[in-house]
């Protein structure tokens, strides 16, 4: 097809519109005119001039104004959507381009990534996907290729897929080249994500010899990511339409191979058949019972729906169509349009499903030429993912035909061969055949229903984005079971094993009451899950939360609270006054009470239940009671009990480690410095989280030991907690309320080899926090005071070689006002005074723990030994310190009126020097 030369611009002007402030604007225009040799003039508050020092007249103008309400810019809407403005960049006489340029680029990355309350949106409708998502350990070395169209629920799978154990920064997504809606926002989402983004055409697959260019530097990158991948230790799965494999990375002879793959179309099939003998196991999506029996029908619903709004205009009812092609997507679509009173012939060269189709009452020919001979349809549909017309076809085709591809290659001659064309924007291109004839071809000749359109609902591709993580989980775990070659049966085996088909049910079509499981709880169960929530404070909150997400009956019990939710049973009375019945429904029990508490209730549940699934909020026991909950351990062998830890699960703390590895693979960590403080003041005040038995050592010390043991090499923190006390330095501030409201401790580890490194732990309850760290650039995701002053600062500092590496935790605040949104970490190397490394990374370490509890407790495999080791830890501690304590301290659970504190000298200098 030929087309009429672009006109070039005549205006020297960009409009932008997305959420931005005025802050973020002036931010990137401060730093673009720094670079440009610019200088900034405030015309106004919504008006700034860049300005070249030896000129008057402006070298970019920028305006900008908010916008009204505007309409999502997303498949689903949101109830508070974010403020929208209209930004206009305008060139000046004295501008150099570079400038307005790179001005505008700027600003499209903080305007085009999908806000945190789209990505909410999107994540919500797809709750099947996001209970999958759960953390898969095989993840942990491999790295992920995902190409697909660019769709919301692409986006939904990635994320899923990193929030399983993928690193972002081993993912790398390409699309597929189709005109999809929101394609650039999308892009520009996976690269704010730290995911590598590109472009792997449909079109370059397929024709390779008419995109060599494009295929040669798509392919670069692609093997670039890959060799680094298997550089890093690292397998690399490929989640795609077998655009990958048909280039040869899993050929049994390719020069570089990936390790396995999921294939998701049965276009892809064709191409892996054609690219010959497979040397990696590939699990076929395309033809799994998802895909068949919940993936086409929303597929066809959605090719539907896009034509007749492309063509809106048209009269459908009575008139003649011809279906080419009644495979998978076709057999769907011809009830469909026959529903709507189109009159459908159907084309087919494979003579059984021609024979269906006759059966289904259709009028069927062999070929498009035969049907063409005897009908006059105004609309041609193509659904074979081959080519569907011959150029002696095209002549045969009615005058002012419409042609509707719902695949790549249905009518790709039109592509192949030249023929005056007109643009019909939004609409496709008028095409003009052979004589007086033409045609109108809808979209831009590829699969219509995605032509600048999201059109499959996110929840409609819910389960099979589900069903596609389920088996890449599996194949990741069991590569080496699963021979070369292309499999559906362990792909359908690993989706019934893990329930989907029962949880789609029950979360889309079952009636409330009817229902037999809760979607997203765990899959070896038939029917709802029960949940019971011990004690309503802070901790019971957020349990109870992620419990309804994952759509658990909920019962509350806390006689301390009169606050007990109303959408939830509640129960105001002790657990062992809970009606035997009630009890006996209960699948889980989470214990969120005062760790005082925890010992009576545990016995309590597991008197009602000598088998009961039990999670169990840190810190476990006081103190002296440990034996006393090993022996209750003991006692009932087949109950399940696991101590919550999120630090245990937290995916940053591997990114930290891998960080060290980086810089300093070969040098020790010669100082190693934890510091957790939070500001109790207020709680204590009203007499909440005032723990009189281990004081400081009960809020966030076992924290810290859990990091500890992620972050320093395994000998080293087994010599950390196979030493005592008393061979530690312990800085203590004593508070008559509280027993001990903060803590330093230092120590020496020795290593085998020979070296040694000074570790110091710290934290404390009272008093404000000490702002730690450096000022980042001014760039997305920090923001200014996007909250009031964190009363919570959670640093890592390790030291190693000539590099000083931190990792400061959620939440995030840094010098200048600048904060992280919750659930984003920062991580920095510094030498000397430079800062060679910075960046943030999103994970969620509660809830990641809580989810992972919940599997490992409703799961019947063997269930891991409980390790004491830091409980044991903190009660050594306590007791040193208890006996250290000044006059009438050293009794547990003494109160004193009015409170003195006696503070041991050196513990702020210990605090701050303990912290990068």
């Amino acid at each position: 097809m030929t087309r009429p030369p672009a006109e070039a611009p005549r205006h020297a002007w960009h409009v932008l519109r997305g959420p931005v402030t005025p802050p973020q604007i002036l931010s990137v225009a401060e730093d673009v005119a720094a670079r440009h040799n610019l200088t900034i003039h405030h015309n106004s508050d919504d008006a700034i001039h860049l300005v070249a020092t030896d000129m008057a007249s402006p070298a970019v103008s920028v305006l900008w104004k908010p916008l009204p309400p505007q309409p999502p810019h997303t498949v689903g809407y949101q109830l508070t959507p974010p403020d929208q403005r209209e930004i206009l960049i305008q060139s000046g006489p004295s501008c150099t381009p570079d400038a307005a340029h790179e001005l505008s680029q700027r600003l499209d990355t903080l305007r085009l990534p999908y806000t945190d309350t789209e990505i909410e949106s999107i994540t919500t409708a797809m709750p099947l996907l996001a209970h999958y998502s759960s953390a898969e350990p095989a993840f942990s070395d491999w790295a992920l290729l995902f190409r697909d169209h660019y769709l919301e629920h692409s986006v939904g799978f990635v994320l899923a897929m990193e929030s399983a154990g993928i690193p972002a920064e081993w993912i790398y997504a390409l699309a597929k080249g189709d005109r999809t809606y929101n394609r650039e926002r999308i892009h520009a989402t996976f690269l704010a994500r730290g995911y590598q983004s590109g472009l792997l055409d449909n079109s370059a697959i397929n024709t390779p010899h008419a995109h060599s260019t494009k295929l040669a530097e798509a392919t670069a990158d692609i093997d670039a990511f890959i060799d680094t991948a298997h550089a890093a230790g690292r397998k690399v799965l490929v989640v795609d339409d077998g655009g990958l494999l048909a280039h040869g990375y899993g050929a049994t002879n390719a020069e570089r191979r990936v390790d396995a793959a999921i294939e998701l179309t049965v276009s892809g099939i064709k191409r892996i058949a054609q690219a010959g003998p497979l040397g990696i196991p590939v699990l076929n999506m395309a033809r799994s019972r998802t895909k068949t029996l919940l993936g086409y029908p929303e597929i066809a619903d959605s090719c539907l729906r896009r034509l007749r709004t492309l063509i809106g205009d048209r009269k459908f009812i009575g008139r003649q169509v011809l279906l080419i092609g009644y495979g998978t997507l076709g057999c769907r679509l011809a009830p469909a349009l026959r529903s709507l009173g189109c009159r459908v012939d159907v084309v087919d060269t494979d003579l059984p499903t021609l024979i269906a189709a006759a059966e289904a009452g259709y009028p069927t020919h062999r070929s498009t030429a035969a049907a063409l001979q005897t009908t006059a349809p105004f609309l041609v549909i193509g659904t074979t993912g081959e080519q569907a017309l011959t150029e002696d076809e095209l002549c045969l085709l009615p005058d002012g035909v419409l042609l509707a591809p719902f695949a790549t290659r249905d009518f790709s001659i039109l592509a192949e061969t030249r023929r005056p064309v007109s643009d019909i924007p939004g609409i496709g291109c008028h095409i003009h055949l052979a004589g007086d004839h033409t045609a109108v071809l809808l979209g831009d000749g590829r699969s219509m229903n995605l032509f600048e359109a999201d059109s499959i609902p996110n929840q409609g591709y819910d389960a099979y984005r589900a069903s596609a993580l389920i088996a890449a989980k599996h194949l990741c775990a069991n590569t080496d079971r699963v021979p070369p070659g292309l499999h559906h049966d362990p792909a359908d085996a690993a989706i019934e094993a893990a329930g989907l088909f029962d949880a789609y049910y029950d979360r889309y079509l079952a009636h409330p009451t009817h229902r037999s499981q809760a979607a997203g709880m765990t899959t070896r169960q038939r029917r709802q899950i029960t949940a019971c929530v011990v004690g309503y404070g802070n901790a019971g909150r957020l349990h109870t939360r992620i419990l309804n997400e994952l759509g658990a009956d909920i019962t509350v019990i806390d006689p301390k609270h009169q606050d007990l939710p109303k959408d939830h049973r509640s129960f105001p009375h002790d657990v062992a006054n809970l009606p035997t019945t009630r009890a006996a429904e209960v699948d889980l029990w989470s214990i969120c009470c005062p760790t005082a508490d925890h010992m009576p209730v545990l016995r309590a549940v597991l008197n009602h239940n000598p088998t009961a699934r039990v999670l169990l909020e840190k810190p476990a026991c006081q103190g002296n009671e440990i034996e006393e909950f090993t022996g209750l351990l003991a006692a009932y062998p087949l109950a399940r009990v696991l101590v919550n830890d999120q630090y245990q699960h937290s995916t940053v703390l591997p990114a930290f480690t891998d960080l060290i590895a980086e810089f300093e693979s070969q040098a020790p960590i010669t100082h190693a410095a934890i510091t957790f403080t939070k500001d109790r003041t207020a709680d204590i005040a009203n007499g909440r989280f005032i723990d009189r038995t281990y004081g400081v050592l009960g809020y966030e010390w076992l924290h810290m030991l859990a990091v500890l043991s992620r972050v320093l090499p395994t000998p080293l923190a087994d010599a950390y907690f196979a030493s005592t006390p008393e061979q530690a330095e312990l800085w203590a501030t004593y508070d008559p309320r509280l027993f001990v409201a903060a803590l330093t401790e230092r120590t020496t580890l020795n290593h085998p080899s020979g070296n040694h490194t000074r570790l110091e732990l710290a934290s404390s309850i009272l008093g404000p926090s000490i702002l730690l760290g450096t000022a980042p650039q001014p760039r997305p995701p920090w923001r200014r005071e996007i909250r009031t002053a964190d009363d919570r600062h959670r640093n890592v500092r390790l030291e190693a070689g000539t590099t000083r590496f931190t990792l400061h935790l959620e939440p995030v605040t840094a010098p200048g006002g600048w904060q992280l949104e919750r659930n984003h970490h920062r991580l920095t190397a510094e030498r000397d005074t430079n800062l060679i490394y910075d960046e943030v990374l999103e994970d969620s370490p509660l809830s990641t723990a809580i989810r992972y509890a919940i599997a490992t407790l409703l799961d019947e495999a063997p269930f891991p030994e409980a390790n004491l080791a830091p409980l044991h830890r903190i009660a050594a501690l306590a007791e040193t310190l208890r006996a250290r304590a000044p006059g009438r301290m050293s009794t547990a659970g003494t109160r004193a009126s009015p409170p003195t504190h006696t503070d041991v000298p050196g513990f702020c200098n210990a605090l701050s020097s303990g912290s990068g």
